[in-house]
């Protein structure tokens, strides 16, 4: 150690490493990786940087997207435009902004009116389009309407799908059990008399707790009961 120590040189440790030590001895070798490869590093700091930019510049180009289409949709909704032109500005917002929420809305809009004007065809593929689920507010309205649009084009089998498929989706009962009973009048007129009186006496049960509501559908349920006594006397 004497001679180490004459020489200049450090004297080697023989006893275990500290964590100082060893903490040291990681930065030393951390470090001397980043000189060896500082091109790598930059890169891969660049590439990082470039990652998360991206993403906020995503993320903000998004919202702006969402409130423009927010924005120009209230406009063409209060617009006191002729119903031919309001129909060519949807049309057009539909195209600009398909894939967000408020082109649903406008679909749905969009859908409305081609029923107002008597054009129950060109409703369903726009009707058909609306992506929000039928438990939501924009999902249910189109769910509804589209079970119009396929009636009147004269495609009840289709009209029973989507008015059943309201009665079993849709968030709150009452809108349920008016889907059901819409379901319910198809099957009545098509001479299904028993699945249409099974349907109604579920939504009277359910509807028990609102007498009002109740009352309607145990009127319509005594209609169809009285065409089934009448076709039973007929047949007897």
């Amino acid at each position: 150690m004497a001679d180490a120590l004459a020489k200049g040189k450090k004297p080697e440790q023989t006893g275990p490493k500290t964590g100082e030590d060893l903490f040291l001895q990681g930065t030393s070798r951390a470090w001397t990786w980043i000189t060896r490869n500082l091109t790598t590093v930059v890169l891969l700091a660049a590439g990082i940087a470039l990652v998360v930019l991206g993403s906020l510049y995503y993320v903000n180009f998004k919202a702006s997207v969402r409130e423009q289409a927010a924005t120009e949709l209230a406009s063409i909704r209060m617009s006191g435009a002729a119903p031919e032109e309001r129909i060519a500005n949807l049309e057009a917002y539909i195209e600009r902004f398909d894939g967000t929420a408020a082109a649903d809305e406008a679909r749905v809009m969009l859908g409305r009116m081609y029923l107002d004007a008597d054009r129950p065809a060109d409703a369903l593929p726009v009707l058909e389009a609306v992506r929000a689920p039928t438990d939501h507010p924009t999902g249910y309205a189109a769910r509804r309407l589209l079970a119009t649009a396929r009636e009147s084009t004269g495609d009840t089998a289709g009209a029973l799908d989507a008015w059943q498929s309201v009665s079993r989706d849709a968030r709150f009962g009452f809108q349920r059990r008016e889907a059901g009973a819409e379901a319910a009048r198809i099957l009545a007129d098509q001479g299904r008399l028993d699945e249409a009186a099974a349907i109604l006496e579920r939504i009277v049960e359910e509807a028990a707790d609102s007498p009002s509501e109740a009352g309607v559908y145990r009127i319509r349920l005594g209609e169809v009961n009285a065409r089934l006594r009448a076709d039973g006397a007929g047949s007897g």
